[in-house]
């Protein structure tokens, strides 16, 4: 049986690259969705709500196809922080998290375009952020240039700077990155994807 076309819907190149470890063919459409938070909206809701909304528009504009969507939140005593976009965002929001904890949820919606039939699920991720000088907070702002990260967290250079204690119940670091491809590879293997 021939395998059916896979497309990622995202433009984020953390996503493609993840996707790309897993050696299948994919094509990356952006989705192009607004991200607003609904009033009163759970950050966990909030992330499978968008992953959800960017793998149905994609695969009701592809035929034929698995369509891949995912969304990270990032959430600090109850409020969402979003991507910072810019330097003085970044730094606020960073000040923000230090010497709290930090929970990152992301969401995973695959869906089958043809049959509508979906998997869906969320990763979560809760991370004691070390207590913060602003030195550090100015040199990790201006090297790693976090502003399209949620709450102005890149995991992969964070590690080492920002993360005092981080509790992964997924056993896979990657959806921190941004898809979490343990669960991901569970529902390309039920669409007989990969």
């Amino acid at each position: 049986m021939k395998k059916k076309k896979i497309i990622l819907a995202s433009s984020s190149r953390f996503r493609a690259s993840l996707m790309g470890t897993l050696n299948v063919d994919f094509t990356c459409i952006s989705p192009n969705i607004d991200e607003s938070r609904l009033p009163n909206e759970k950050p966990k809701d909030m992330a499978l709500r968008l992953s959800e909304q960017k793998a149905i528009k994609i695969s009701n504009e592809n035929n034929d196809c698995i369509v891949i969507g995912s969304d990270a939140c990032a959430s600090c005593d109850d409020t969402i922080l979003g991507k910072p976009l810019k330097r003085d965002v970044a730094i606020k929001y960073l000040e923000y998290i230090s010497n709290k904890k930090i929970i990152f949820h992301t969401g995973l919606y695959v869906i089958n375009s043809s049959t509508k039939e979906y998997k869906a699920g969320i990763a979560e991720y809760v991370i004691k952020i070390k207590k913060l000088r602003k030195k550090d907070i100015y040199n990790y702002v201006d090297t790693h240039k976090p502003f399209h990260s949620s709450a102005g967290f890149r995991y992969e250079v964070a590690k080492d700077i920002l993360i005092q204690e981080l509790t992964d119940n997924e056993n896979d670091i990657s959806g921190l990155i941004g898809l979490p491809l343990k669960k991901l590879t569970f529902f390309l293997q039920h669409f007989n994807a990969i």
